[in-house]
């Protein structure tokens, strides 16, 4: 797809993942499978020409170069080098996948699983939790519709200090979207066949060629490591979760029955208010939304030279959006746009992520193309009002300056041509700067700068601030043996040779011999919507603890102590780190970054 065109397609997906208008939505996931990356043998001849071309090669610049090289590999990938047959087969595989990609989130998108539950029911969860909840009146008690969505289902299991309310929440959520399951058995398959097509014994061998990680064996050995290194630990961790589970057993009177995973949120929330004294509840009103957003954008606009603006009545596809534009404060230099998508609706995209609608590029005219993105959550069933702030918790600050990683990475990147564009970077990179900008959650200065209690205007108190950075590492071992799990399995059903193996049983025998789960055997099924596996990280879920281990190597080089506070790090971390995108080597913007 060329530079020009590619905006039509991304804006295209968009809208079918974000229009509140179903019919938009359907029209725009139709057109995202009519887009077809032809193989142009015309074209491919001209790199060819160029690409054999010593000379030629030699005068090119280093981005122009790359492009050349990455073009041929594109077109082997694609398989030009290929007999008309197999080149028709790779083209059939890839119409499929499209298609199974697309009915995949579809079905997570326009899922309706819903519970009612009574006040009693729901007994712990924060009041603000029935702001916009509908009302239904059954057999004389009173219930609330609860949508079993990723952000109202955490809510739920955090907070719910009846067991049976947390097992009903985590079954309804753990076995939505059956029908997904043979979407991803047959996208499995198809991978496997693209990748013996292309002379790959698996896909995870084809993906991961051009990665950091090159195989996946690298990627099962490191796997393995933190699964022996932190095994030990999380079973401490669930040791100390069940005491408590068992203590609440006897003082209530009732038999202790087990710890099981609907248990784990609530008792590591109970813990660490215990432990810290830092309660969810209390912390939450230092984060209201929209004055949040307002003081994080202040905050990066220092830090990374930015002037941000809110632009008044944009045209947008739901009015609870807002665009900013994003400047460059020195040079006055216009940098790019920021759609900010933060609150739930039926049928929108139901995760976190940072959308691409534009690339930035310079065009054959010699003026410059300027990115547009859209930062995405589902934070709330209700924006906020007037007089009624939304209030985020820690954990949703965390996620929106993770988002931010990705937004600034895209904004500030300022590459000659689309493919190296923002977070087209080597997969096993693109968390690195999402990463870097989520550990911010817990820096002590930086908390200082964005939260502000929403009704005094008093900053967080020291003490919630350090009851937050202590609190950080706690149950990492449970936490990072989810990442483990997951990537784990994400690189079992794509580096394997037998197409053949049941997604649905492999997934949860893995999660109970790696993350130790129990669900007092229920069959769940929390793969069906896990997306990630399906489309941009199949093979490469692995990203997010290798990313984790770059930032946590840059954290402690770069970003320690005051250095967190200095913008003249921070203009290194732009210039080398993210002004690149991906048209340098990583490891060595890495290496000139860290010194």
């Amino acid at each position: 797809m060329d530079d020009e065109h590619e905006s039509e397609y991304l804006t295209s997906y968009l809208l079918a993942e974000l229009s509140p208008d179903a019919s938009i939505r359907s029209a725009a996931a139709q057109a995202t499978k009519l887009v077809e990356c032809s193989l142009r043998a015309d074209i491919y001849k001209q790199v060819l020409a160029v690409y054999n071309n010593p000379e030629e090669m030699h005068n090119l610049c280093a981005e122009d170069k790359l492009v050349v090289e990455r073009m041929m590999r594109g077109y082997h990938s694609s398989g030009i080098s290929l007999p008309k047959t197999k080149q028709e087969q790779l083209s059939s595989i890839d119409k499929r996948l499209t298609e199974l990609i697309a009915a995949f989130s579809n079905n997570v998108n326009s899922d309706h699983t819903t519970l009612f539950l009574t006040k009693t029911e729901l007994a712990g969860v924060p009041s603000d939790f029935f702001d916009g909840k509908h009302v239904v009146k059954t057999s004389g008690s009173t219930k609330y519709v609860v949508p079993i969505t990723r952000h109202q289902t955490a809510i739920v299991l955090r907070f719910a200090t009846l067991e049976s309310t947390r097992r009903a929440v985590h079954i309804a959520s753990s076995t939505r979207c059956p029908k997904n399951i043979p979407l991803l058995q047959e996208a499995v398959k198809l991978r496997l066949q693209r990748a013996n097509l292309l002379g790959f014994s698996s896909h995870a061998h084809f993906t991961l060629e051009d990665l950091m990680a090159k195989r996946p064996e690298t990627v099962q050995n490191m796997l393995e490591d933190l699964q022996e290194q932190l095994t030990p630990q999380a079973k401490r961790e669930l040791a100390q979760l069940r005491y408590l589970k068992h203590a609440d057993a006897e003082a209530a009177g009732v038999p202790f029955t087990g710890l099981y995973d609907w248990d784990l949120d609530f008792y590591m929330r109970v813990a660490v208010e215990h432990k810290h004294r830092v309660k969810s509840t209390e912390v939450k009103q230092y984060f209201a939304y929209p004055h949040v957003i307002g003081r994080i954008f202040t905050a990066f606009e220092d830090l990374l030279g930015l002037r941000i603006a809110k632009v008044d009545r944009p045209s947008v596809w739901h009015p609870s959006v807002d665009l900013y534009e994003i400047w460059d404060a020195k040079s006055a230099e216009f940098l790019g746009h920021c759609y900010v998508d933060l609150f739930q609706r039926a049928g929108k995209f139901t995760g976190a992520a940072t959308f691409q609608l534009r690339s930035g590029f310079d065009r054959a005219d010699g003026t410059r193309e300027y990115p547009a993105v859209a930062l995405v959550t589902n934070f709330a069933l209700l924006p906020p009002l007037p007089n009624k702030p939304v209030l985020l918790g820690h954990a949703s600050v965390k996620t929106l300056l993770h988002e931010l990683g990705h937004v600034f990475h895209n904004i500030l990147s300022q590459c000659k041509w689309t493919m190296f564009h923002g977070t087209r970077v080597p997969r096993d990179a693109v968390e690195l700067p999402s990463q870097t900008l989520e550990s911010l959650a817990w820096n002590p200065n930086f908390l200082r700068r964005i939260a502000m209690h929403y009704q005094t205007g008093e900053p967080i108190p020291d003490e919630l601030v350090m009851g937050l950075g202590a609190a950080r590492d706690e149950f990492a071992g449970v936490s990072l043996l989810h990442k483990v799990f997951r990537a784990a399995y994400d690189i079992a059903i794509y580096s394997s040779s037998d197409g053949n193996l049941d997604v649905g049983k492999l997934y949860t025998e893995m999660e109970r011999s790696i993350e130790l789960a129990n669900t007092d055997n229920v069959n769940t099924h929390g793969l069906s919507t896990v997306r990630h596996f399906m489309r941009g990280y199949d093979s490469r879920y692995y990203a997010y603890l290798w990313g984790q281990a770059l930032t946590a190597d840059m954290l402690a080089t770069r970003f320690a102590g005051t250095n967190i506070d200095s913008p003249q790090v921070w203009a290194e971390y732009r210039n080398i780190i993210l002004k690149p995108g991906g048209s340098r080597d990583i490891m060595a913007q890495l290496v000139e970054f860290l010194g």
